[in-house]
């Protein structure tokens, strides 16, 4: 009798999977014709109850909040509070604050929760204990268990962490140089080890890491890259950024204080953990692929090398932030190579993050100066970073980065640059197709390049590119991305040329 039972849920499964499939491939003609189901806004959910976010940051309503209903669903006993993967670029939600909170009773060695932080820094500077993602396509029960198992297991004693793998298909027409076809295993862990907190204080410190590590798939993609391919100053997949092998790019102290309103980080940082972050895109292994949609190529961001970073969030709805570090080393040098006055950032970004605009739903606005000297050479430069919901229960969401620097000092390969686009969340749902498939995106986005010329053989003063990308929940720890995107006049090719990219990536978050 199990074993029917068992062969008709698979079956019932599949026939669902079936389903939701013909509706993404029908879904662009669908979604002009349709009009968005009525929603409510949810209820928070009690502190017993698995607490759960969509990719906007929202909390999910009723059952999927339900362990029972989250196939491999976290325990939530007293003694590890359930705390789920924060949206970075977003304000924390009230009730994941409010359940912090609630966990609080004390100074303590190794926190199991993060500490109480300001709504913006919260998100930004820490990691949640919860590896499931609800609107799963298949729900691969035993797997997820044990996965989750370890991991709340783990924050027991004050590690909190994200652990990204990935595998890249990539194909592409006419590139300048090498093959047209590569392939990619990337992995990037990111961590944060909670060693003491003191709320009567308001202290709390902790150990921030950040581990990368890239092997190519072929012989050809062990020494070549898309974008070195292409000669374009974007990079089609930025999970692909480095070198062969394992290499450090985030070792250093974090500590806050003022009961959390000023939080410093120091040691070996990656600054794209913490300026110039954005809720849509931000993070090319769940969203955007291409660079220009992950960070800013003006910004003189560094990524691997010593420095600092000062946060300061007084209030609700704004903060400042600064980031200093040299950048004259690449991933996979020793941050200590190079060291210099000649070759150092300084990043400001100024935050506004308002609760509502104009009637739309919650946004985030940042200005972003910044000096910096490269070989010797300092010049100055500013970008902006704006993401606003477009409605407050609507499921879209929009983006934008622009900036401008100078041309010696803009080391990731931009002078100017204009990156914009737009999100639907769960859009198989939105269309009436496929309920319950809360954890899906589709994602358009425009950008415009020109390039820096320092070190650069650059034959177009131009450079075009769309992508559009669908994020699939295909399992509660695996997304699947089919990415196409379209690349016109990339700047080192030497004639004007229109190039098609198509990738698919698959996401394994732990």
């Amino acid at each position: 009798m199990d074993s029917i039972l068992h062969h008709v849920a698979h079956r019932r499964q599949i026939r669902n999977a079936v389903r939701c499939a013909v509706g993404f491939l029908a879904l662009a003609p669908i979604l002009l014709l349709s009009s968005p189901p009525a929603t409510n806004a949810p209820a928070v959910p009690s502190s017993n109850a698995v607490l759960l976010l969509d990719r906007h940051g929202g909390i999910l309503p009723g059952a999927t909040n339900d362990p029972a209903a989250t196939p491999g669903g976290p325990s939530n006993g007293a003694q590890r509070p359930q705390i789920p993967a924060p949206p970075r670029g977003a304000p924390q939600a009230e009730a994941v604050r409010q359940r912090i909170a609630d966990s609080k009773s004390g100074r303590e060695w190794f926190p199991s929760t993060p500490p109480v932080l300001p709504a913006y820094l919260a998100n930004l500077d820490e990691y949640g204990n919860t590896a499931l993602q609800p609107g799963a396509l298949f729900n691969l029960a035993p797997v997820s268990s044990a996965v989750q198992s370890v991991k709340m297991a783990l924050s027991e004693v004050g590690l909190r962490y994200n652990f990204y793998q990935s595998v890249t298909i990539a194909s592409m027409s006419g590139p300048t140089s090498g093959a047209n076809a590569l392939q990619y295993y990337t992995a990037t862990y990111l961590g944060k080890w909670g060693v003491s907190e003191n709320p009567s204080w308001g202290t709390a410190a902790w150990l921030s890491t950040e581990f990368n590590a890239q092997r190519g798939l072929s012989s050809n993609s062990r020494s070549q890259s898309l974008q070195g391919n292409l000669g374009s100053v974007v990079n089609p997949n930025a999970t692909v950024f480095g070198p062969q092998g394992l290499w450090i790019s985030e070792l250093a102290w974090q500590q806050s204080l003022m009961n959390g309103d000023l939080v410093v980080l120091a040691g070996q940082l990656d600054q794209s953990n913490y300026i110039d972050s954005n809720l849509y895109a931000n993070n090319s292994q769940g969203q955007f692929l291409n660079s220009a949609f992950v960070n800013s190529e003006v910004l003189p961001i560094t990524y691997n090398n010593l420095g600092m970073n000062l946060q300061y969030q007084p209030g609700t709805n704004g903060y400042v932030m600064l980031g200093i570090g040299a950048n004259a080393q690449t991933a996979g040098q020793s941050p200590f190579t190079e060291l210099g006055f000649n070759g150092v950032s300084y990043l400001l970004e100024l935050g506004w993050t308002p609760g509502d605009v104009l009637g739309l739903g919650a946004g985030v606005y940042r200005l972003q100066p910044f000096v910096a000297t490269v070989g010797g050479v300092t010049q100055a430069g500013v970008g902006i970073n704006l993401q606003q919901r477009l409605g407050k229960q609507s499921p879209f969401g929009w983006f934008g980065r622009f900036g401008v620097g100078g041309t010696a000092v803009t080391v990731n390969g931009a002078s100017a640059e204009v990156a914009t686009g737009f999100l639907l969340q769960a859009p198989l749902q939105w269309a009436g197709l496929c309920p319950g498939r809360v954890n899906d995106s589709l994602g358009m986005g425009f950008v415009w390049s020109r390039p820096s010329n320092a070190g650069n053989n650059v034959s177009n003063n131009n450079e075009y590119g769309i992508e559009g990308v669908y994020v699939l929940q295909l399992t509660p720890l695996v997304t699947l991305e089919p990415d196409l995107q379209v690349l016109w006049n990339p700047a080192t090719a030497p004639n004007a040329q229109r190039n098609i990219v198509f990738q698919l990536e698959f996401n394994l978050t732990l």
